[in-house]
């Protein structure tokens, strides 16, 4: 692995899971056995290092995204999957990151919420279009349903709301998408989904 990937790796490891905004450049450097001046070589300030961070792993994500939605399982599969996808970024990332880069660095959250309305609003709506017609899904039309999702996420799995209401991101993706599943799937969804999870373990 190149020197500016581990250090990327690194960063992204520590910001998550400590937060950014007392992550010193020092600390960084310390933890990993280098001098402060390399990692400048290569990322100019705290802020551009966090910037590469966010769009290295936006753009993991989509690829992973991407991977699920044109595999050829069915649609009661791939939102388990996605369910499942962001579950594992969640347990990564801790809701001190989350609330420092919404108050410190409050453009950066607007990329992630532009990001994450972006992913929801495409690949639920393939997915649930594909949903209906395997008669998974109940036929409405997908705007309303896009809209719903997007309106919780952006609500309920939110650095505000889950500091103000004593529950981790996680346990907020778990409630939001079992409300929200029960909500649209029609009998042979649920059977399809229950069926799965009962194999899987909880979802």
């Amino acid at each position: 692995m190149e020197e500016k990937e581990r250090i990327l790796e690194f960063a992204e490891e520590k910001f998550f899971r400590e937060g950014f905004y007392k992550t010193s450049m020092d600390e960084i450097a310390s933890g990993m056995g280098i001098s402060k001046k390399t990692i400048y070589k290569y990322f100019e300030s705290k802020d551009q290092l966090l910037n590469s961070i966010v769009e290295v792993f936006t753009r993991r994500i989509s690829i992973e995204i991407e991977s699920i939605i044109k595999s050829d399982r069915h649609a009661i599969e791939k939102i388990i999957g996605l369910t499942q996808t962001l579950k594992k970024i969640l347990i990564k990332i801790s809701d001190r990151w989350l609330n420092d880069i919404r108050v410190h660095r409050p453009s950066v959250w607007k990329t992630i919420e532009e990001f994450r309305t972006r992913m929801i609003a495409r690949n639920i709506s393939i997915v649930f279009s594909q949903g209906i017609s395997e008669g998974y899904i109940i036929d409405v039309p997908p705007s309303i349903v896009i809209t719903v999702f997007v309106s919780s996420v952006r609500a309920i799995i939110n650095p505000e709301f889950i500091m103000n209401n004593s529950i981790s991101a996680l346990q907020a993706v778990e409630y939001t998408f079992k409300i929200l599943f029960n909500g649209i799937l029609t009998e042979a969804g649920r059977e399809a989904y229950n069926k799965i999870v009962s194999q899987k373990g909880q979802v």
